[in-house]
């Protein structure tokens, strides 16, 4: 049985509507967070993020981050338990539903449907419960639908939580990225709207590096302002494209600038101005030496390769 054949991501299931869906007449009963189905080699795993009442028993080690997904096993569960062993294998197939909240004004909710998962790693460390980290098989970097946004937004120091894990996947570039990530098709490189910003990883990280806004001229209009590469696409490594330190968030007419090398940075942020844009278009176009950004150490790499190319090109016309 292919559960995501089933299902549709992102769609919000009671217990009761998975037992009649998949087959599985006890799933309805199960109060407990994970359910082994018997009709199949599926583990299902039921999550609640806020642990309201449950704080002395569960810490908060459940949550997404990036495409990973964080998972505190049962309290009984070490990391010789059968199912623990039947994850780390393959055996098991596991699928994830989620709701931040048990009950909202005393209503019990349904839990929305995540996906399938692929283990990865756990913390060697721990025991009743095992921390394991988890590879989502079907994260959405595209999403509009909310309920998958939230959850994946979700963090425990929206509730002023914190987690124990030592384990971090924070920036980390999953293998799925990386072997999903492609660069932006003819039609998408000649929009607006989807130029350099046809990825929606690659260009969520940059929006929340930029804070949403153009360093330049503090325009906050999603959709016309482009996520673009410092250094090029085509000179960069597949780590490179993904990395949020090699994007600047800029409005149209600089972000055409920039990508053509007719402005650049330093290292302190000052904006670097080629002598091929004579002085009455930069009049026309609103630019002068006093623009400055915020350049974060990451960026520095990049920005002197960008700088090298305006030069380049400067000496090319001379």
């Amino acid at each position: 049985m292919n559960i995501n054949e089933l299902l549709n991501l992102g769609e919000q299931y009671s217990k009761k509507e998975l037992s009649k869906i998949l087959g599985e007449s006890n799933l309805e009963l199960v109060r407990e967070g994970v359910y082994s189905c018997k009709e199949s080699s599926s583990y299902l795993l039921f999550v609640d993020l806020e642990k309201k009442d449950k704080e002395e028993r569960f810490h908060f080690n459940d949550f997404f981050e990036e495409d990973y997904f964080h998972w505190d096993s049962q309290t009984t569960q070490h990391i010789n338990s059968p199912k623990i062993q039947s994850i780390l294998s393959g055996d098991l197939s596991v699928y994830l539903f989620v709701r931040i909240s048990q009950k909202i004004k005393s209503i019990t909710q349904p839990f929305v449907y995540m996906g399938q998962l692929e283990y990865l790693e756990h913390d060697p460390k721990t025991s009743k419960p095992v921390h394991i980290i988890f590879g989502s098989m079907d994260y959405d970097d595209f999403t509009s639908n909310s309920l998958l946004k939230e959850i994946y937004d979700w963090e425990p120091s929206k509730i002023g939580k914190t987690s124990n894990s030592p384990i971090t996947k924070k920036g980390q570039i999953s293998e799925r990225r990386q072997r999903n990530y492609s660069k932006p098709n003819k039609t998408e490189s000649t929009g607006l709207v989807t130029s350099r910003v046809g990825q929606g990883y690659y260009r969520n990280q940059v929006i929340k590096k930029w804070n949403g806004k153009c360093p330049i001229t503090g325009i906050d209009i999603p959709s016309i302002l482009i996520s673009s590469h410092i250094k090029r696409w085509s000179d960069s490594s597949d780590e490179e494209r993904l990395d949020p330190e090699n994007g600047i968030l800029l409005s149209p007419i600089f972000d055409s600038l920039f990508d053509r090398h007719l402005i650049s940075f330093e290292d302190n942020g000052n904006i670097l101005i080629s002598n091929l844009i004579d002085s009455s278009n930069l009049l026309l176009m609103g630019i002068d030496n006093n623009i400055s950004i915020s350049v974060t150490k990451g960026m520095i790499p990049y920005l002197e390769e960008h700088r090298k190319k305006l030069k380049e090109k400067e000496l090319k016309k001379s």
